[in-house]
């Protein structure tokens, strides 16, 4: 730590009783917290309740007046203000404020030990005095460091990566554009919980909420998704049997779904009732299912079950890759040209990740979307009619790729990309699934499938 740095740290008591902490060396403004107005309710055992201390924070006007777009109005009503008052919210509030004052000042690696981030609280906390002093979102970089060590403490101590880390940390995530732990906790969110409510907010900064809510949808309805995914692979032998002639295939049918039932595991919209999806797919590994017809005259009943259940848990185990910020991002700039707004979101040669920081799939795309549903249904029209034209099907297709360097140039930037306007504004598709019967190997790559989409968008244009 810096000389500066040091002697910023020091926190001395002056004549008032109150605690002064001189974040900056040359300050000329204080700003002072006071204790809540509501009395503190003391346990009845503590005979000497203890008086909330003042706390004042002596800072640059200058760099204030910079980072704050609230001081910096009250600095051009009151040009001649030195010092401004506010209550203190409660747990974590100080704190925070003190987070933020010291990284403006001096830069977050100057942050004293005890001003490290150890419980998820003070990350919500942090965002809510940065939106009322005026901080953020314009200068949310400032501490972005803290965040991340908050970030890494609660996923690497404890019980680390938890149902309830992941909705307190999710949100956080977005705001300080973690795009890595993000897409991490929302994958982990659709996969390990099965309520409608994906987001957990610790502090009394209540009014967070409402933006948080974002995420309950686009994550409920990936959810569904990868329950869709997994449903249908799962019932694949049942459809190969229903079409069988032979007498056998009834008895066999029903033993399936019989060892299916006994993991809890069927029918699929009956278990997530129960169970969160990664359970679901943990449990189907039990599966130990042979038919018992020996001389089947069709060959239905000698299907291999078990390997057919291995690739449906293998897809829906790949079904999502979680939310994607710079998607969310993108999808939301409905200011640009349409042309231009669309040759962002379009895919390239089948990747849906161009120009993101980290890799991912159709459904991320999918679910990330902020804009208009009706452009989004636009864009995959278009995919799809190109799609046919090129003869292009699932097998081997790559949808996603591994995590992109700040340096590769994005596709998007190719001016021999264009997309045809008049053909994204239809609405028309190929009218069904491009999607083969035949199960895929393993180690190929899963692209989503069409009729789910289809199937979403039908939904979305009918409540639009």
């Amino acid at each position: 730590m810096s000389a500066d740095a040091s002697n910023s740290a020091l926190a001395t008591k002056v004549a008032s009783g109150a605690l002064q902490i001189t974040i900056a060396n040359d300050s000329d403004f204080t700003i002072q917290l006071t204790p809540p107005a509501k009395p503190l309710v003391e346990k009845a055992t503590n005979p000497q309740p203890k008086r909330a201390r003042i706390v004042q924070f002596r800072c640059s006007r200058a760099v204030l007046n910079e980072h704050s777009t609230f001081l910096s109005g009250l600095f051009r009503s009151r040009p001649d203000l030195t010092i401004v008052t506010f209550e203190n919210k409660g747990t974590g509030y100080g704190y925070a404020l003190e987070v933020w004052l010291r990284c403006l000042h001096n830069g977050a690696n100057t942050l004293p030990h005890n001003l490290k981030a150890t419980h998820t609280e003070r990350a919500w906390v942090a965002i809510g005095v940065g939106e009322q002093f005026g901080f953020a979102p314009q200068h949310i970089d400032k501490i972005k460091p803290w965040f991340l060590d908050c970030y890494n403490h609660a996923l690497n101590n404890g019980p680390g990566l938890t149902p309830m880390t992941a909705c307190c940390l999710a949100f956080p995530c977005s705001v300080f554009d973690h795009a890595e732990g993000f897409m991490k906790l929302t994958k982990y969110l659709a996969y390990h919980t099965n309520g409608n409510i994906f987001t957990h907010n610790p502090s009394t900064f209540q009014a967070l909420n409402q933006d948080a809510r974002i995420l309950d949808g686009p994550l409920t309805t990936a959810r569904a998704h990868i329950q869709s995914v997994l449903d249908k692979e799962l019932f694949f032998p049942l459809d190969k049997l229903h079409r069988a002639t032979c007498t056998c295939r009834k008895e066999t049918a029903f033993d399936y779904q019989e060892a299916l039932m006994a993991l809890e595991c069927w029918p699929v919209d009956k278990a997530v009732k129960k169970y969160p999806l990664s359970e679901i797919i943990d449990e189907l590994e039990k599966l130990e299912f042979t038919p018992k017809a020996t001389n089947c005259p069709s060959g239905a009943c000698h299907h291999d079950f078990k390997n057919s259940v291995n690739i449906a848990m293998r897809k829906a185990k790949f079904a999502f890759d979680g939310l994607c910020l710079d998607c969310m991002e993108r999808s939301q700039a409905d200011e640009l040209p349409r042309q231009e707004f669309l040759k962002q979101n379009y895919p390239y040669k089948g990747c849906w990740d161009m120009a993101c920081r980290f890799g991912h799939g159709r459904a991320s795309w999918y679910y990330s979307w902020m804009g208009s549903s009706s452009v989004r249904r636009d864009i995959l029209a278009q995919y799809r009619e190109e799609k046919v034209k090129l003869g292009i099907n699932n097998r081997g297709r790559r949808g996603r790729r591994g995590r992109r360097s700040p340096q590769e140039v994005s596709a998007h930037d190719d001016p021999t990309i264009a997309l045809d306007d008049s053909k994204v504004s239809s609405h028309e598709s190929n009218g069904g699934s491009d999607k083969e019967s035949t199960h895929i190997k393993l180690e190929e790559d899963i692209d989503d499938d069409d009729e789910f989409f289809d199937a979403e968008d039908a939904y979305l244009e009918e409540t639009d």
